[in-house]
């Protein structure tokens, strides 16, 4: 057991060489590719542990650094330190996070450590989608034309919105190097103004996710579901045996969309908004 002096740092970054320790740590969070690409060495990420000879909790940033996810026994004060290490307060005492969390045990440790006033829990939703539909026939809009995000879109500055799609891949993606490199995704335009996406965000193994962003103007039009398909045939043409979807359970045009193209319900899950 690592015997800590007063003063000393309550974690310790794992070296990615010894990440096989804590995936016991994040059995129950294997539905997040996002987890199973860090812990892969797939994405770049950090991953902290309260003793890195025999890890009880951990702590995992993602290059995403908006999203932590906790596994294993809770442990406030390694939290606390990793929060420290990473991360600025705002003027109100948050952080700015979403915090993914297995257990009620690690919510109680939460809001022992997380100002109330600017954190709160939420609930969340996960789909899967284990085959395409055979008979999915949808249009899109008079004017509205479809195509694979390619290079030259997210380079050419004429294109209205572009700045919103970068920063979507971006999100989730490194960079756009390693997006282009390792995902995928389609995008609907009107004239010179990009109006919605869908991508394959991650993927590991088999198994994909997709992320989906429409402006508001041109919501309720089809164009998600459009785009959403494109992007879940690909995914089968190249392999996929399962599409994950998550959403916040009072998304209800998200929800809607999913259950549209035939995603299923697999679980409800907590996250801490702060």
């Amino acid at each position: 057991m690592v015997r800590r002096r007063k003063g000393e740092a309550m974690s310790f970054l794992l070296d990615p060489g010894s990440y096989a320790r804590v995936r016991p740590l994040f059995e129950d969070a294997t539905y997040h590719l996002v987890v199973m690409n860090v812990l892969t060495g797939v994405l770049p990420g950090k991953i902290y542990v309260d003793d890195p000879d025999n890890p009880g909790t951990s702590i995992l940033l993602p290059s995403n650094r908006h999203r932590v996810y906790v596994g294993g026994a809770p442990e406030p004060a390694v939290l606390e330190d990793v929060l420290e290490r990473n991360y600025k307060r705002s003027h109100e005492g948050g952080y700015g996070l979403l915090i993914y969390y297995p257990s009620d045990t690690w919510r109680q440790a939460l809001e022992q450590l997380l100002p109330q006033q600017k954190a709160f829990a939420g609930q969340r939703q996960f789909y899967r989608l284990r085959e395409p539909s055979t008979s999915w026939n949808w249009s899109l809009p008079e004017n509205i034309i479809a195509g694979r995000i390619e290079e030259a879109i997210v380079e050419d500055e004429s294109l209205v919105n572009r700045d919103l799609l970068r920063e979507e891949i971006c999100s989730e993606s490194p960079s756009l190097e390693y997006f282009f490199r390792r995902n995928f995704g389609f995008c609907a335009r009107d004239g010179q103004q990009l109006v919605a996406w869908c991508l394959a965000e991650y993927h590991y193994q088999s198994r994909y996710e997709l992320g989906i962003e429409t402006i508001e103007a041109y919501q309720r039009k089809g164009i998600a579901t459009y785009l959403a398909a494109a992007v879940i045939r690909k995914a089968f043409a190249e392999g996929a045996t399962e599409i994950g979807w998550h959403c916040w359970a009072g998304n209800e045009p998200s929800i809607a969309t999913a259950v549209k193209l035939g995603f299923e319900k697999a679980r409800d899950y907590a996250a801490y908004l702060c």
